[in-house]
């Protein structure tokens, strides 16, 4: 098991202003920034790259947590996977695209809104260069914004995950695993 220890009884001033920080915007320092404030400036580094996406930038919600649950089950990072699947049903992602997602369902069925947008966090995870056709009919619909967006997003969720599995975090109480 590679767990980390809980870092706050060791926190310089400068650190718990960071755990202060995070702590602030996400209610707790849990996941993966339980790890990561073993490196304050890193963790906020990190946060306020997640916190733009989440909270600032200019995806609508449900596409923004689509491309997140696909990069969670796209690695099999249940924590991750967790936490979001609620997140996105309060941003009015659909039960059923959510499940689509978790059951490997085929995605190019979902309703174009997500299909293509799925499309594109597919090719990011497969290192796989975005279509011409398919980078056009994005950016028609979300903007260069949304398109860059959603690519850092599926870089972001995936490092994450890594952060995640490194360090053994475990799924939260009360919650079975989703696959």
């Amino acid at each position: 098991m590679a767990r980390l220890p809980d870092p706050l009884d060791t926190l310089t001033p400068a650190a718990k202003q960071v755990y202060d920080k995070i702590t602030a915007k996400r209610g707790a320092v849990r996941g993966p920034f339980a790890s990561l404030m073993h490196h304050p400036a890193l963790a906020e580094r990190v946060g306020d790259l997640g916190e733009y996406l989440r909270f600032g930038g200019t995806l609508p919600g449900d596409i923004r947590e689509l491309a997140i649950l696909i990069t969670a089950r796209s690695v099999g990072q249940g924590y991750e996977w967790i936490a979001h699947a609620k997140v996105a049903r309060k941003e009015g992602l659909a039960d059923d695209v959510i499940e689509r997602v978790r059951t490997r369902g085929d995605l190019a069925a979902l309703p174009a809104r997500y299909a293509r947008p799925a499309r594109v966090v597919q090719h990011v995870l497969a290192y796989e260069s975005i279509p011409a056709d398919l980078q056009a009919a994005v950016q028609g619909e979300l903007g260069i914004t949304g398109l860059m967006e959603l690519v850092t997003l599926a870089g972001q969720y995936r490092m994450i995950a890594g952060v995640l599995f490194a360090f053994d975090t475990p799924i939260p109480e009360g919650e079975r695993a989703p696959f």
